[in-house]
């Protein structure tokens, strides 16, 4: 039987983080919620998730400090996917700088979240199968 993909959704808004784990589920992915930088972080590190979703106005930590710190802890290996209120382009610049791998404004558009989260964990599901290929 094949495990449902696990996607913790981080943002500190109780009812966006429902939102956003609600649409997961529609799509048959698994939705965690953590509501703050620090409880994603101690989430990632207790419980293997396949993908994040990022927002970066967070309570402790901002997203940009959370997902270097997601990169730092899980490498390439963990597709981030910000989604934020913030849309200038210094502010996707540095999602991009802080390791993320996509980058949505608020209001986004859920079919292509679903769509880019999907293909960046079968990406990676794909390198880390090459890589454990015996050479």
């Amino acid at each position: 039987m094949h495990k449902r993909q696990v996607v913790m959704v981080v943002e500190d808004d109780c009812e966006m983080n429902a939102l956003q784990c609600e649409l997961l589920e529609v799509h048959g992915l698994e939705g965690i919620p953590a509501y703050s930088g620090t409880e994603a972080i101690e989430l990632a590190k207790k419980h293997g998730v396949d993908a994040v979703l990022l927002d970066v106005m967070l309570p402790e930590m901002d997203g940009f400090e959370t997902c270097r710190q997601l990169r730092s802890l899980n490498g390439n290996h963990l597709p981030i996917v910000m989604i934020t209120a913030l849309d200038s382009e210094d502010c996707r610049h540095r999602g991009f700088e802080a390791g993320a791998d996509a980058y949505f404004a608020k209001p986004f558009n859920p079919d292509e979240v679903i769509s880019t989260l999907r293909t960046l964990m079968s990406n990676t599901e794909k390198t880390q199968n090459s890589e454990d290929e015996p050479r």
